[in-house]
């Protein structure tokens, strides 16, 4: 009656045990073809594709037992230990040439043309011996002119700021000489219009006396013994450091004769001396040259009203003049 109980008991024991046993699992069996399901991202490896199935008349492949010998090496520099050669450089390559220089287009080369440096300012050039505006006090000037019918040669030196004196002399090639003092006193003197008032006079020797001479010094030059010339003179001169100056003298000329001849015998005696005067009208200009020198030119005549002279004599002259300080 005891068996009973203690098979009952047994198995009330065992009963729990039973389904543990049933649900653990046994191990997997080894697949021949391994599981790549995790080269698949996003995919769980339950979703793998199977492996396909191994035919079964292919014959099982068998592994080599053995390692494969390496080839055989040729030569004694490949045994174990061996050091091997050296590398040869190779050699440097060969220096690149520098590219021509591309050719500076036309225009390239005007806008990088180096500019010229100013000129050096010029220092003005605004005395002359010929115009309206005196040289001022202390300064002096020379000139000479060459010309019909007179030479010419001067000195001026300025005493004031406006006046000027100065001593000349005028010849006819040798057949009248006179030596002359001048006065030249500025009136207006601006920027650029000068207006002075001249007279110049000296005593005049000729060459041959008056009785033979015949369309000579006396007849060209429409000189006399004494000769006194009052007038006025004008000039101009633009901004330009050297600009040119022109100029217009106009003078009255009045010439003394202390030894007048009476070539008509019916006349009766002739005076002690005779006055004859004249109208001298010269244009011309000074060019500068530089600082202080200026080239000379003036043409004009004399309008005379001696009947023994030439009514108009056209007289013409080029030359010098500089100031000298």
């Amino acid at each position: 009656m005891r068996l009973p109980g203690f098979l009952s008991l047994s198995i009330m024991v065992l009963a729990p045990a039973i389904p543990a046993r049933a649900q653990t699992s046994s191990p997997p069996p080894r697949s021949a073809t391994p599981d790549e399901s995790w080269s698949e991202p996003g995919k769980p490896a339950s979703e793998a594709p199977p492996a396909p199935a191994r035919p079964q008349s292919a014959p099982r492949e068998e592994v080599p037992s053995r390692v494969q010998p390496p080839p055989e090496a040729e030569g004694w520099e490949s045994f174990p230990g061996a050091s091997s050669p050296a590398p040869v450089p190779a050699p440097p390559p060969p220096p690149q040439a520098a590219p021509p220089p591309l050719a500076e287009p036309p225009s390239a080369r005007r806008r990088v043309k180096a500019q010229r440096p100013p000129p050096p300012l010029q220092a003005p050039n605004r005395y002359g011996l010929y115009g309206g505006r005196s040289l001022g006090s202390g300064h002096a000037g020379v000139g000479m002119e060459l010309g019909f019918p007179f030479v010419s040669a001067r000195g001026v030196y300025g005493v004031l700021e406006h006046l000027d004196l100065g001593l000349g002399v005028d010849t006819v090639y040798g057949l009248m000489t006179e030596l002359r003092a001048s006065v030249r006193f500025t009136l207006l003197d601006s920027d650029n219009v000068s207006l002075a008032f001249v007279v110049d006079g000296g005593h005049a020797f000729f060459l041959r006396p008056p009785d033979t001479e015949d369309k000579g010094a006396r007849y060209l030059s429409g000189r006399r013994d004494w000769n006194v010339a009052p007038g006025l003179v004008a000039s101009f001169q633009g901004d330009s450091p050297r600009a040119w100056r022109p100029y217009l003298d106009v003078r009255a000329l009045m010439a003394f004769d202390m030894d007048p001849i009476q070539k008509d015998p019916l006349s009766g005696v002739p005076p002690a001396w005779k006055l004859d005067a004249s109208v001298l009208v010269r244009l011309g200009a000074e060019f500068p040259v530089g600082e202080k020198t200026s080239y000379a030119v003036s043409f004009g005549g004399d309008f005379r009203s001696r009947s023994s002279d030439a009514e108009f004599m056209p007289t013409l002259s080029v030359g010098v003049v500089s100031t000298l300080f």
